[in-house]
């Protein structure tokens, strides 16, 4: 064995025993529906799982990687005879298995990574059993079978962090990310994807309280038009709101609205906040503010699996756009509260 096969499985050892711990743990801080959807993927996707001690889980652990060391046998043993049948350099065939080999256990070490990181994430906010996924929609085999086939190839830290918050997105509530987002995030390049942190650092969402499911997400274009470049200062152009169109991230209106009027404080509460920077904020009407006649924001929406990935995405705060996001809700008779901020008043704007 190389040197190389030495430090790959030093590494997945590190892997094996952190998840198996962060697994056992979770049995004490998460419901027991996701919980199971937690001992489902691991058995499928990690390493992990041939030291989880459940004996209903060894077998099948066991089993998956039984069948990965068996690959990785056959095709050491069997080079000689493929290089007689192929009639080529037995040195070649070798070389080629060897190849192969270390196809496998790098894609395992990838799932084991991103498997450590969902498993972290899960560990990190723990759930009350109502906001849980419902007993009788567990995590689908079928959305397993292409995680992992994408998964496996994720080799950078960047992509292993974003494929493990969907992993562990999906164990707590099944269904949070459809196989056409799991596909398109595995296709993004490297330009695309610092593009589309931009985006959702600038964007402002509404969501539901109970799940965080974005309900509408987009980037205000303020006083102009982003399909006119108004956008273009903030570095979303009109050809980099095209390269987010052809990986499907946004809409093709650039010019599209959404209503906005839930977050505005009608006796300084909010049905709604609204999510910008990482933070909730309402919109306090100054004196004057018209606040029956809704409010429409319009700007560049994020399409349904950009919105399915928004929350996962790390934020990086952007002074120069929040300042002209202020400016703008203040020519629209609005100001951009901190939701913790707003109190109930009587008859005049207060805020702590």
């Amino acid at each position: 064995m190389s040197g190389d096969d030495t430090t790959d499985e030093n590494t997945s050892s590190g892997l094996i025993q952190v998840a198996t711990e962060l697994l056992g743990s979770l049995s004490k801080s998460l419901p027991a529906v996701v919980v199971k959807n937690a001992i489902k993927a691991v058995s499928r996707l990690s390493s992990a799982a041939v030291s989880v001690p459940e004996e209903w889980l060894k077998g099948i652990a066991t089993e998956t990687r039984a069948r990965s060391q068996a690959r990785v046998r056959l095709i050491r043993v069997s080079s000689n005879q493929l290089a007689e049948q192929m009639r080529t350099d037995p040195a070649y065939a070798h070389a080629a298995a060897n190849k192969y080999a270390e196809k496998i256990i790098r894609e395992r070490l990838n799932l084991d990574q991103i498997t450590d990181v969902a498993l972290t994430a899960l560990q990190a906010s723990p759930e009350s059993p109502a906001n849980a996924a419902p007993e009788s929609e567990p995590i689908s085999d079928d959305w397993l079978n292409v995680f992992e086939s994408e998964a496996a190839n994720m080799s950078s830290e960047s992509m292993q962090k974003l494929f493990g918050r969907i992993l562990a997105g999906e164990i707590r509530r099944p269904s949070s990310y459809s196989i056409k987002t799991i596909k398109l995030m595995a296709q993004l390049d490297n330009r695309a994807a610092i593009l589309f942190r931009l985006f959702c650092s600038l964007s402002l969402s509404l969501r539901d309280p109970r799940t965080n499911e974005v309900l509408d997400a987009r980037v205000v274009s303020l006083q102009g038009n982003a399909a006119q470049n108004s956008l273009k200062v903030y570095g979303l152009p009109f050809d980099s709101l095209n390269t987010l169109h052809e990986y499907a991230l946004i809409i093709p209106d650039y010019n599209s609205y959404g209503h906005y009027e839930v977050a505005m404080a009608r006796d300084m509460t909010t049905r709604l906040p609204l999510s910008y920077a990482g933070g909730k904020w309402g919109l306090v009407p100054k004196g004057g503010a018209n606040t029956t006649n809704g409010l429409k924001l319009h700007g560049v929406a994020l399409s349904r699996s950009g919105k399915e990935i928004l929350p996962i995405v790390d934020i990086e705060p952007n002074e120069g756009y929040t300042g002209a996001l202020n400016t703008y809700f203040d020519s629209l008779g609005f100001i951009l509260t901190p939701a913790s901020l707003i109190v109930k008043y009587s008859g005049v704007d207060q805020t702590l």
